[in-house]
């Protein structure tokens, strides 16, 4: 089960909205406290991208469908601003009790990235010359494009209720904010949100309820707390969504989230000590040699009647790398029978050059034109990204459609 980044997009939307609009009692003392409370969101975004040395970011988000875990995800980020350091260390846990993890540190010269059972260590050196933004800057997401426009929008679907978030002094000097929705309070326009969201998601999720009718927001609950100093250290939220499934069964899906940003100024980063580790070496600027020239495969699966089913096949065909640049071609390949659970089968010739662009550009079985990458794994293996966004330099988001896997594996005939 992978919740893919466009579900957490949409599914962050839609929680956003929600814990806005979190009531409780209004103190007219203290005014909005939406207004209060979207102030001291951007306070912290300003103060984390400009003024603070170092810090430690974690996030704790869990999803359960009727009291059953589906997915469990926490993640710690450690940035340092001055040195230019990062640290990040994920967790994933399934419903199938599948755990994964994921570790990542970056400096200005280096990067060493290693992946859940995986005991190597691929270690990226960045010459001097090269031009790389620094690996700790913060991107500031009201200053991001659209985010006015989004802004906007969060700020129409609260309406009338941006006026009732409760907010009252701390006793430390800060400020505590804390609400709650029933479903009798919330707003109709918040609903019609909510369930476009939730149905978005689970679309894109085929190992979740496929629920489509009779969608609702339960309940909200939220709180954050601002210290003196001005900045939210403390965001929780649980929100619970209500719908049936195709055939008339309930379902209750809450999701909670837990954010929480410490260690200011008192934030320690560390390379990690590679002297007996299994390390590999992975070239800056993609790492491919002629050793990569070959086919890979791997199987398009999903679930059908409680079983797993191979429906048919990927395949990455490598047909030359000159100087890094990786010349190639992809294709989909159905089982006969399965047609109308994949009925848009992508096939198409790439060229990657990492020396132009962190990705490559090819057209989607729609005619569409989208962007792709393609780096190294272990031995064998190689990973093929498609349909990405990209946000800057240093990161990108996939929208990969339902039963996607990046991973492919050599075939050696």
């Amino acid at each position: 089960m992978k919740l893919s980044k466009k579900s957490v997009t949409v599914l962050s939307f839609t929680i956003g909205a929600c814990l806005f609009v979190s009531t409780a009692f209004a103190d007219t003392l203290l005014g909005s406290g939406y207004d209060r409370l979207k102030g001291s969101a951007k306070n912290t975004a300003t103060l984390m991208e400009k003024e603070m040395k170092n810090y430690t970011f974690e996030t704790l988000y869990s999803l359960k469908d009727n009291d059953q875990t589906l997915l469990q995800v926490s993640s710690s980020n450690k940035m340092d601003t001055e040195k230019q350091m990062t640290e990040d260390n994920t967790v994933t846990k399934k419903a199938n009790g599948e755990t994964t993890s994921r570790y990542s540190y970056t400096d200005k010269k280096l990067s060493v990235n290693k992946s859940g059972t995986d005991s190597t260590y691929y270690l990226t050196e960045y010459p001097a010359n090269v031009n790389r933004k620094g690996p700790a800057e913060f991107n500031n997401p009201f200053k991001e494009k659209g985010a006015t426009e989004i802004e906007k929008i969060v700020d129409a679907v609260v309406g009338g209720l941006k006026d009732y978030v409760q907010v009252e002094e701390g006793t430390d000097g800060g400020k505590v904010y804390a609400g709650s929705l029933s479903e009798a309070q919330v707003p109709a326009i918040l609903n019609a949100v909510s369930s476009f969201g939730i149905k978005k998601m689970l679309n894109d999720e085929p190992d979740f309820p496929e629920i489509e009718s009779d969608i609702f927001v339960k309940k909200v609950v939220g709180s954050a707390v601002e210290n003196k100093a001005g900045y939210l250290e403390n965001v929780t939220g649980d929100i619970t969504l209500s719908g049936k499934d195709k055939n008339g069964a309930q379902h209750d899906l809450t999701l909670n989230v837990i954010v929480k940003l410490s260690e200011i100024g008192n934030t320690k980063i560390a390379m990690p000590d590679l002297t007996s580790a299994k390390v590999e070496k992975v070239s800056y600027s993609g790492g491919f040699s002629s050793k990569y020239v070959g086919t890979y495969k791997n199987n398009i699966v999903m679930e059908k009647d409680g079983k797993f089913v191979k429906v048919g096949e990927r395949t990455v065909e490598i047909t030359s790398v000159d100087n890094d640049k990786v010349k190639g071609k992809y294709s989909e390949t159905i089982i006969p029978g399965f047609e109308s659970e994949f009925p848009e089968k992508d096939a198409f010739d790439f060229e990657y050059d990492p020396a132009a662009s962190s990705t490559f550009t090819y057209k989607n079985a729609k005619g569409e034109q989208k962007n792709g990458t393609i780096h190294q794994g272990s031995s064998g293996k190689i990973y093929f990204e498609m349909n990405i966004e990209v946000l800057n330099e240093n990161s990108y988001k996939s929208n990969s459609k339902p039963y996607y896997e990046s991973e492919f594996n050599r075939i050696f005939e």
